[in-house]
């Protein structure tokens, strides 16, 4: 009896485990990710890198002065959910949103990727937390 259930507890196991995919796979994948929503912003840029011992992942993105809210959320939601499979975890999301309007700047968001995935992924923080305490907004 006990060999069942450490049998059962063990395929279990194994088939809530997530698979794990290289920077390539993940690099590969988001273009997909991203193309299969329609309402998704046009993904102009891919890095995943390293800095200062973090490892990164980095889309960029043009955006539309009526929905530049929107297009950022999808962004960040797209590397919180494609990150999530990464061998190695990623310490921040980047996204660099790329304005079509004529005269402006790009504007950079940074996120933390754990407090992100407490948020998008897990639900265990609330949205005004991570606004507050996970993301930072640099302007181009």
């Amino acid at each position: 009896m006990k060999h069942i259930i450490i049998t059962t507890l063990a395929f279990i196991s194994l088939l809530d485990a997530k698979p794990k995919f290289t920077d390539q796979q993940i690099a590969a994948m988001t273009p997909q990710y991203f193309k299969r929503n329609h309402s998704a912003p046009k993904l102009t840029g891919l890095k995943i890198y390293s800095e200062k011992g973090e490892r990164i992942y980095q889309v960029e993105i043009l955006v539309s002065r009526n929905r530049s809210n929107d297009d950022l959320s999808f962004a960040v939601s797209a590397l919180a959910n494609m990150g999530q499979y990464a061998k190695k975890p990623f310490k921040k999301y980047v996204v660099v949103m790329h304005s079509n309007m004529r005269g402006k700047g790009s504007d950079i968001c940074e996120a933390n990727s754990r407090c992100t995935a407490d948020y998008m992924i897990r639900k265990q923080v609330t949205y005004d937390h991570w606004y507050k305490k996970c993301v930072t907004f640099i302007n181009g």
